[in-house]
């Protein structure tokens, strides 16, 4: 099954799909733009397990304040961190058991590998062990659908970024601080020991800590903008998405959610934000009523846009592009290098 079958079986139909999806099939410079091409995805992420929402600063929740009353927030960067770290597991796991294919797709025979953390330099030897080469080791290759999605910034031998084609907001907790946080106390362990005595200045004492934790079934609210993408990289998008299951600090103890896709509007334009949605479900702590409240508002738009609707779309997501994934991975490998010579031929073209 390819992308776009894949796509129409998950919407239930193929009407009018294509214009809303890059046909990056072949290199083409007129697909390093913009083409107003933009899939608006509406969702709810359900708190699991209690969570540690931290961002910059010291606090153990991210708040935001609006009409007077304080609520919890997710950064968008907090989400894509995590989504991106499962489309490379996705990744990696399909090239472990398919190297031969996706390698002839890249063009090339070493080994891939990809990663979000930042490439370190070390230092090798050349031939007859005489000089020494620097080889850049880890970090982001530069080729694969998760680097040529969610974007990077410039590398050696290269004179362009590549922007992000999945945007988003803030996603706000629908329910205020004095609902949807809660204050824990713990004991601090020793990590030599394993025990909670911890050795200070020649005795060994006891200690606490606190941390404000997101309640267990706090929904947060918000919109993301896939924007130009070919169906097999919306396909992909999405199952890395629904199949996000942690958000937030201290992963290992804290921070199960799940991911739920009520809404999703084709359209030439972003349109709503995840402002409006808080707006029209705050207050509100029953996921199936935040759920109608979000299609009932997208449906608002349906004159100009292609507008699908669901309790949750994350199942069919999953059912879908699971019993397809290599042929979608594979399809979404070839449109993401020849984005990427879209992007070559549109800066050659422009040059004397």
């Amino acid at each position: 099954m390819n992308g776009i079958e894949a796509v129409s079986e998950i919407f239930g139909t193929r009407e009018n799909l294509v214009q809303f999806f890059a046909d990056l099939s072949k290199p083409n410079k007129e697909n390093a733009v913009p083409r107003g091409r933009v899939a608006n995805v509406f969702l709810v992420i359900l708190a699991e397990g209690e969570l540690v929402i931290r961002h910059e600063g010291g606090e153990d929740v991210t708040l935001a304040t609006l009409d007077g009353e304080k609520y919890p927030m997710i950064l968008h960067e907090k989400l894509v961190s995590a989504w991106r770290r499962e489309m490379l597991e996705q990744l990696r796991h399909d090239y472990d058991y398919h190297k031969d294919e996706i390698n002839k797709i890249r063009g090339k025979n070493d080994e891939w590998h990809c990663s979000l953390r930042p490439a370190v330099s070390a230092k090798k030897e050349g031939k007859g062990g005489k000089e020494e080469k620097e080889e850049r080791i880890g970090g982001l290759c530069r080729e694969c659908p998760n680097c040529m999605i969610f974007g990077y910034a410039v590398g050696e031998g290269e004179d362009y970024n590549v922007k992000s084609r999945i945007e988003g907001d803030v996603y706000l907790s629908t329910l205020p601080e004095k609902r949807s946080v809660v204050i824990r106390t713990f004991n601090a362990v020793d990590e030599a020991t394993h025990t909670t005595f911890i050795q200070a200045e020649g005795a060994r004492t006891g200690a606490l800590f606190r941390l404000s934790l997101i309640r267990v079934g706090t929904p947060f609210v918000g919109k993301i903008a896939m924007k130009d993408l070919s169906p097999a990289e919306f396909a992909l998008s999405l199952y890395a998405l629904v199949n996000t299951t942690r958000l937030g600090g201290i992963k290992s103890d804290f921070g199960k959610v799940r991911i739920i896709i009520p809404a999703i509007a084709l359209c030439n334009h972003e349109l709503s934000s995840g402002y409006e949605i808080f707006e029209k479900v705050k207050e509100i702590d029953n996921v199936s009523e935040i759920v109608r409240k979000i299609n009932e508002h997208v449906k608002a738009f349906e004159k100009e846009c292609q507008v699908f609707t669901s309790e949750d779309f994350s199942a069919k997501i999953g059912e879908v592009v699971s019993k397809n994934k290599h042929d979608i991975i594979k399809e979404a490998w070839s449109s993401g290098l020849n984005f990427k010579r879209s992007i070559e031929e549109f800066i050659r073209s422009g040059r004397p």
